[in-house]
């Protein structure tokens, strides 16, 4: 009879290795589809502006939906970064003395993955009262205001303000606009320059002698 062939044992390390090219799979989608959704939004945000010229930038809804542009992609990014842990993880020679740490590590990567599908189906849309919705934006708030270096709102105001001129164009003064000068009311009235007197004109000897002609 022949020999049976070995079993071939299947180790934590394999599993893990398998685990991580599931989730790699998994991430390709999810950023295949966040590209798309993060390219509707961004037309939708310019739609807004164009419709608006005016006062478009200071609509709600265009800060709304530029955090959520910027959301989306810290997901993705944060998304990513947990993959290369995981696999710096694997790489290790005792993987058993980190397999806590790959497991924890894994289910953080999930629950990206799960706040990026909850974009792809509205997370508003999905919230059925106000409070869910508060939540909501206060996580997106934290979030990108720790992850931007200054002040966030005022990026968003100069992002705003990129794509505002990119739909509507820059704003120019009128052409034949002069330029206006200052107001001189309420300045003291300056005196005007004094008449110089005039000066005796003075008779010449010929015309005392024509006078004396016409007398004789």
């Amino acid at each position: 009879m022949g020999q049976k062939g070995s079993k071939i044992e299947v180790t934590k390390t394999d599993k893990a290795i398998l685990q991580i090219k599931l989730s790699k799979d998994e991430l390709h989608r999810y950023t295949r589809r966040t590209e798309i959704l993060i390219r509707r939004e961004r037309e939708s945000l310019k739609a807004l502006l164009r419709e608006d010229p005016k006062n478009g930038k200071k609509n709600p809804r265009a800060r709304v939906l530029l955090k959520k542009i910027h959301y989306q992609n810290h997901l993705l990014e944060q998304a990513a970064d947990q993959l290369i842990n995981l696999e710096n993880l694997v790489s290790t020679v005792e993987f058993k003395l980190v397999e806590q740490q790959f497991m924890m590590g894994l289910k953080q990567g999930n629950e990206v993955l799960t706040k990026l599908n909850k974009e792809f189906t509205g997370a508003e849309d999905l919230m059925d009262s106000v409070a869910d919705q508060i939540a909501y934006q206060d996580e997106v708030d934290q979030i990108l205001s720790s992850s931007v270096v200054g002040g966030f709102e005022e990026e968003l105001d100069r992002e705003l303000q990129q794509l505002d001129q990119e739909v509507n164009g820059p704003v120019h003064a009128p052409a034949n606009a002069e330029p206006k000068l200052p107001s001189t009311e309420g300045l003291p009235t300056l005196p005007g320059p004094e008449p110089e007197p005039e000066e005796p004109q003075k008779e010449t000897q010929g015309s005392e002698r024509q006078r004396e002609a016409v007398l004789t």
